[in-house]
């Protein structure tokens, strides 16, 4: 009996588009972490600014990026 070898595939594992991001408030330069795709209102949790701001699919970000984590 004759073994039948089996052509090994590839299979490619899709990564996440989305990322977590560190913001700094241009208020009071609290620096936050959050979602690049948030689907809810972000304010700083110092000064109440509002920081991000749902769009649909990729966030408004009102502050500024300082990193992209992960």
């Amino acid at each position: 009996m004759s073994l039948v070898r089996l052509k090994k595939r590839k299979i490619s594992i899709p990564e996440p588009r989305s990322r977590f991001i560190l913001i700094s408030c241009p208020d009071c330069g609290n620096e936050q972490v959050t979602f690049d795709r948030a689907s809810t209102t972000v304010k700083c949790n110092v000064c109440g600014r509002i920081l991000v701001e749902p769009s649909g699919g990729k966030a408004k970000i009102e502050g500024k990026v300082i990193r992209v984590l992960g």
